[in-house]
């Protein structure tokens, strides 16, 4: 849940709502996530999109990466499973 506290008067917008909720946490952004997980979150059985080899320096948990993209689609930009991989 999100509290929007408006002081000026004025009805908050969607986008300070949006732009409030996607500053509050682990998902936020790649460099929030990889304090956690320094070399991102993927489904368990993830394989990097571009080369086709299993990637396997990230943390497995097909859970946590969906709880990341549900949160911010942004972190897996090529739709491959890992969010915020680093190569």
């Amino acid at each position: 849940m999100v509290a929007v506290i408006v002081l000026s008067g004025a009805p908050a917008t969607t986008a300070s709502v949006v732009a409030l909720a996607h500053t509050t946490g682990i998902h936020d952004n790649c460099t929030k996530l990889r304090q956690r997980w320094p070399h991102g979150v993927g489904r368990r059985r993830a394989v990097d999109k571009t080369s086709g080899t299993p990637v396997t320096n990230f943390h497995r948990s097909t859970r946590q990466y969906r709880r990341a993209v549900n949160h911010n689609p942004t972190l897996d930009r090529d739709k491959d499973g890992i969010a915020c991989e680093k190569r």
